[in-house]
């Protein structure tokens, strides 16, 4: 075997050889391994990078499709994966939004009335698990329009909005004819182009069966998937999240699951009998030998004793050591933690480990996942829904126009009151710092006082170095005490002017004895 290695190394080092030869002269000598019709480094002692290297034969392969029952019984039965699926969906959720630059109060209490009555957060967060779950949802907005919910909705006689069911894409059919359907003059064409979506879904449900508009929907997509991708039920919406994570939770729960058995198995009793082999030949030889066993365990159990023959027999235990158990269940969580975006923290409960740790970087991690949530699958429909609620607000004489929506989330940092008072005592200390820069400027003349108060009066704050920039060149040139004079002086200055003789410094008193 070494003498083929040897055989082999040799014909490997000739190619080498070979290839540099022709590549003499060149500035870039660029090697494949020819020989081997490969690239990458070669161990022909190991066995490394060669065929007969065992890691060279992992390939990825496709698993079988996901059966949608199974997903409903893998959420109902497993708690684990059924906490993966609803805490980001309500993380994104809770924290509500508010509308930019909403100036008139009467229309923000009519909005939040009317998105109160119609549960809009229930409604989104249950959109947000099943799109989790299934890979999409939809939900169909019950609009009264005077039209049906298979016709395009009219906006011009939009009267109300009376409700938001949510469905999953287990139980819609995509209208696949009318993807790449679009009519510029189309007056349903009320959500811009739509494109590479369809233009109606027939929602089979148990309770009917029924065909909806897409202008009457709210779209939710898990993710997006290349067009030829190899499942053709999920193009449209996107990836469960059960089938990237399923075989992360099922490590983790075998690991759970495996630790506490092994405190039944943490000592094993050794029982040692004189020709055990040869008992076990005869006829009753089992029969007698569990026998035996029996016996020992029930005067093991009764006395805490045992009793055995003192020539041919023998009981000792044997115990097992745990070290490295907590680190095996401790990389399991690691690793579903990453591939779900869910800090330690939260899907476990656990406190930040290491020296100093405060969770503060998870927790950073997380809201930065939960907030692509809540712009791919949010955003976009809920400024659409509050359009709608909007255009039936006007058409009941409840506001006049539908005010301008700019969407910005809550923010997720829920601070303690700890944070809030330390917060609190940052900006007292930078309100003292503004003034105490504010004093020294106001000293200096560089300011004047009455420009710092009308600041004040605006907005409660001001910036120093930014505070003169609201006014103009001539106004700071006007305004600047070095071209300001003292009336008195003024006046002296205009009496030397008109009493003093030709050639005389009007400045300058009269010397006692001059003329």
């Amino acid at each position: 075997m070494a003498k083929d290695n040897i055989t082999k190394f040799s014909e490997y080092a000739d190619n080498v050889g070979k290839v540099l030869e022709k590549r003499t002269g060149h500035a870039v000598r660029p090697f494949r391994q020819d020989a081997f019709n490969k690239d990458g480094f070669v161990n022909l002692l190991t066995n490394y990078g060669t065929q007969r290297d065992s890691s060279e034969h992992y390939v990825y392969e496709n698993e079988d499709p996901v059966m949608d029952d199974e997903l409903e019984r893998f959420y109902e039965g497993n708690g684990l994966f059924s906490r993966i699926i609803d805490l980001p969906a309500e993380e994104a959720i809770k924290h509500g939004y508010e509308i930019k630059d909403l100036a008139d109060g009467n229309v923000k209490e009519f909005i939040d009335e009317c998105m109160d009555e119609l549960e809009w957060d229930e409604r989104f967060m249950l959109g947000l698990k099943w799109a989790r779950l299934f890979g999409g949802a939809i939900g169909v907005m019950l609009i009264d329009d005077g039209r049906g919910l298979d016709e395009p909705l009219d906006w011009d006689n939009i009267k109300s909005i009376d409700d938001i069911r949510i469905y999953d894409r287990s139980l819609l059919v995509p209208d696949y004819s009318s993807i790449n359907k679009y009519e510029s003059n189309d007056p349903s064409n009320a959500r811009g182009s739509r494109l590479g979506y369809p233009e109606t879904y027939m929602v089979t449900s148990k309770y009917g069966t029924f065909k909806v508009h897409e202008t009457r929907c709210l779209i939710f997509q898990n993710g997006i998937l290349p067009e030829r991708t190899t499942n053709s039920i999920y193009q449209m919406w996107g990836i469960p999240e059960y089938i990237r994570i399923h075989r992360a939770i099922r490590d983790v729960e075998v690991a759970h699951g495996m630790a506490p058995k092994m405190l039944d198995r943490s000592v094993q009793a050794i029982y040692k009998m004189s020709n055990l082999a040869m008992e076990l030949a005869t006829e009753d030889g089992e029969a007698n030998v569990l026998k035996r066993l029996q016996i020992i365990d029930m005067a093991r159990g009764l006395l805490n004793s045992i009793v055995i023959d003192s020539e041919g027999e023998d009981y000792d235990f044997k115990s097992f050591s745990y070290a490295g158990v907590s680190d095996v269940i401790n990389t399991t969580c690691n690793y579903l933690s990453a591939i779900t975006n869910i800090p330690q923290t939260i899907l476990f409960g656990r406190s930040p480990a290491g020296m100093n740790a405060t969770g503060t970087s998870d927790l950073e991690g997380y809201y930065n996942y939960v907030e692509r949530i809540q712009k791919r699958m949010v955003k976009s429909n809920l400024r659409y829904l509050l359009s709608i609620v909007c255009k039936a607000g006007i058409a009941n004489k409840e506001i006049d126009e539908i005010p301008p929506l700019k969407i910005e989330f809550n923010s997720l940092w829920s601070m303690s009151e700890q944070e809030k008072v330390a917060l609190d005592l940052q900006k007292a200390q930078v309100a003292q710092t503004n003034a105490n820069t504010a004093n020294v400027y106001v000293t200096m003349q560089a300011i004047d006082p009455s420009e710092v108060r009308k600041k004040l009066a605006d907005d409660g704050e001001f910036d120093i170095e930014s505070m003169l920039d609201d006014y103009t060149d001539e106004e700071l040139e006007e305004n600047d005490p070095a071209n300001k004079q003292d009336p008195m002086a003024a006046m002296m200055g205009m009496m030397g002017q008109q009493g003093a003789p030709d050639g005389a410094n009007p400045q300058e008193p009269p010397q006692m004895g001059q003329d």
